[in-house]
């Protein structure tokens, strides 16, 4: 695999295994790296998509795509904040620079599967073909962005399909948190206020998928699969 450019690396003693540690050096900074960027990038789009849905009178608007559009930035946002955390991970600079790309395009499949309930609310749930339907939509939603980022990953990594498991649990768990703010939220409830909830929201569900994705990082820094980048110290 190729270094990050603009990374120098030492000898290879900059890149053995802690003592004492299972765990490469500089294996820490980039977990804690790695979720703060998740974090940012996901809170971030995902406030601006509540601040446009509480803000704005959809209703006369072309909403779909609208919120397509949230999608996309939101995609775009979450991609590029993971991709400053892999910048200290030695991986091809093609997959850091398209990571935010195919993250959107995800994003934008992800909330286009997500709308599709309540453009079709006056169909019928009572058969089992209706409810199978809604089961495979959930898993393609699940899929879409770790599926993305999976095309990029294969190839620099031969167990990159270990990223679509990871994720999927991630999303699947993070996104739960998106169900309590309808709960919450009541017609008189003041718009500032209803921001705050989702963008708690948003934070709940970003630290979820972060955490849980970088423990995916941190079995193939474990096993070897991938190496930090180390700065040279000054001399």
């Amino acid at each position: 695999m190729r270094p990050v450019r603009g990374v120098s690396l030492r000898t290879d003693e900059r890149l053995e295994y802690q003592a004492g540690s299972a765990y490469p050096h500089g294996t820490d900074a980039f977990f804690r790296r790695w979720v703060a960027c998740t974090i940012a990038g996901e809170a971030a789009g995902f406030t601006v998509a509540a601040a446009l849905a509480a803000t704005q009178d959809l209703s006369h608007m072309p909403e779909f795509a609208i919120l397509l559009g949230v999608g996309a930035l939101e995609g775009a946002l979450l991609g590029r904040g993971q991709a400053m955390a892999m910048s200290r991970l030695q991986l091809p600079i093609a997959i850091l620079r398209l990571w935010p790309v195919a993250t959107s395009v995800a994003a934008v499949l992800a909330w286009s599967i997500g709308l599709i309930p309540g453009s079709l609310h006056r169909m019928g749930w009572s058969s089992w073909s209706s409810w199978l339907l809604a089961a495979l939509l959930v898993l393609v939603l699940l899929a879409s962005i770790p599926t993305a980022q999976f095309m990029l990953l294969r190839t620099a990594l031969p167990t990159a399909g270990r990223w679509v498991r990871f994720n999927a649990v991630a999303w699947m768990l993070g996104l739960s948190w998106t169900f309590a703010p309808p709960a919450l939220v009541t017609p008189d409830t003041p718009v500032v206020s209803e921001i705050g909830v989702y963008a708690i929201a948003g934070v709940l569900m970003a630290t979820t998928v972060a955490i849980i994705t970088g423990l995916c990082w941190l079995s193939w820094l474990k096993r070897g699969n991938v190496r930090t980048a180390i700065l040279d110290a000054p001399d």
